[in-house]
């Protein structure tokens, strides 16, 4: 992807500010869980204003380039999917009208909270490019109990 975003640069920089908490980012499905950590505290200084919208845009692209690498790693990747950018905001896509936007999901995360689950949305996302189908009113295992 020719763009602004340098993906391995940023998902670096998402693995040594992990690091800097202890916090291992290593591109697995249990990693997720950890970034869901990282996003909670983000939320939790985002409901006491202690963050700013620049803050907020940049941990949102950092993580959700991590987020968007792990699905890649993950399955994604083996689907077709690869990164693009639409509007000036980098993207997954299977090259059809399938699109994932990793980086508002973390944005979501850290403004909305829980309710925007990442660990959550990359098990769905990998589902989904499994061609599980979900039908209207009916549970999805793992999503709502």
């Amino acid at each position: 992807m020719t763009s602004k975003y340098d993906i391995p640069a940023i998902c670096r920089k998402a693995v040594q500010t992990a690091a800097a908490r202890n916090i291992d980012l290593d591109y697995s499905p249990e990693s997720v869980s950890a970034l869901e950590g990282i996003l909670t505290g983000q939320h939790e200084l985002f409901k006491q204003g202690k963050l700013t919208d620049i803050y907020i845009w940049n941990m949102s692209v950092m993580f959700g380039v991590y987020l968007g690498q792990t699905l890649l790693h993950c399955g994604l990747k083996d689907h077709g999917y690869s990164w693009i950018e639409q509007d000036g905001i980098a993207l997954l896509t299977d090259g059809g009208e399938n699109v994932v936007n990793p980086i508002g999901k973390t944005g979501a995360r850290i403004r909305l909270g829980p309710a925007e689950n990442v660990r959550l949305f990359f098990e769905l996302i990998l589902d989904l490019a499994d061609g599980m189908i979900i039908e209207p009113g009916r549970n999805v295992p793992g999503i709502i109990s």
